[in-house]
């Protein structure tokens, strides 16, 4: 048996472990292309929206209305392509990558929404008519929130702070009352999980404002962040957010969500780390708001999924 030198199997050792470092770094870069991609195209926000709807429909202690829960997809990829068509301005400041995607795409982009509504409106209409009118809310808020009714009333998005409530609203409605319309377990918990998503969503609207600072003051978009700084913008979300402590206690108190109170616990803790990781950094790695602030949501759902079949 030959052996081989020392110094040939350290060398031996070496291209190896070149080589796997090349293909780890080819393979996180081929992952992060895909993230951006899903994050660009809206795939990725409609997903958190699908994973969200997953989550109250568990809330509520109901078996999940895939239909009800593809719609809202649906819903959220419209809406969110057409936010993309209007906030070009404002995109080619912060997020330059997506105002170069809808840059000669406009058309395309289009019948985009207008499929991705309709197959939403659709699935919502096989399940309850009333499903179409929660379905139908995102659309209307945007239009009330970007249309100018009159010259001397300033429209909604001129308003601080109402960009951040229409954009949570929004999502809350259809999150929520779709499990409603379901079955309606009752109005002491209907307003638990309504305020539970509600908040974190605001807090969560208003961590993308901070990311956006630069622009925002840019195309002078008077934003909370804005308006009142970065400081006082972190007090007031650690105000915010530590109200989902008494109303933990109170569903712990009532008997409502033990089967997922290790989730609720982690989203409360996790949204402390949030508020402080944006409200103290500066400059925030590229998509990492995408990713940590929305994507604890994916996160959630499938941390219920397996209790769920535990």
């Amino acid at each position: 048996m030959i052996k081989m030198p020392l110094h040939g199997e350290k060398n031996y050792l070496n291209i190896i472990l070149k080589n796997q470092k090349k293909l780890i770094n080819k393979l996180f870069l081929q992952i992060r292309h895909f993230i951006s991609f899903l994050i660009l195209n809206s795939l990725f926000i409609s997903l958190v929206c699908f994973s969200l709807t997953y989550f109250s429909f568990l809330m509520f202690d109901l078996e999940p209305n895939f239909k009800l829960i593809l719609a809202m997809f649906f819903t959220m990829f419209g809406v969110y392509n057409l936010n993309k068509l209007t906030d070009k301005e404002e995109d080619s400041v912060n997020l330059p990558e997506r105002a170069k995607y809808v840059l000669g795409n406009e058309q395309f982009i289009i019948i985009i929404i207008i499929i991705s509504y309709f197959t939403a409106l659709l699935l919502g209409l096989f399940v309850n008519i009333l499903a179409v009118i929660v379905l139908l809310f995102p659309l209307f808020a945007g239009i009330l929130y970007s249309v100018e009714l009159s010259p001397k009333i300033p429209r909604l998005k001129d308003i601080t702070g109402m960009k951040n409530i229409i954009a949570a609203l929004s999502w809350t409605v259809g999150i929520v009352f779709l499990p409603v319309i379901s079955f309606y377990k009752g109005f002491i918990i209907t307003i638990l999980i309504l305020s539970f998503i509600f908040i974190n969503l605001i807090i969560n609207a208003v961590l993308f404002d901070i990311r956006d600072i630069k622009g925002d003051k840019a195309n002078n978009i008077k934003t909370i962040p804005v308006v009142i700084g970065r400081s006082k913008t972190k007090k007031m979300l650690l105000a915010i957010h530590s109200s989902l402590i008494p109303w933990l206690a109170l569903s712990i108190y009532w008997g409502f969500f033990t089967r997922y109170l290790p989730v609720l616990i982690f989203c409360i803790i996790y949204g402390y780390w949030l508020i402080h990781y944006f409200c103290n950094t500066e400059k925030v790695p590229k998509f990492a708001t995408d990713i940590l602030v929305d994507g604890e949501w994916i996160l959630v759902a499938i941390l219920c999924f397996i209790i769920t079949i535990i």
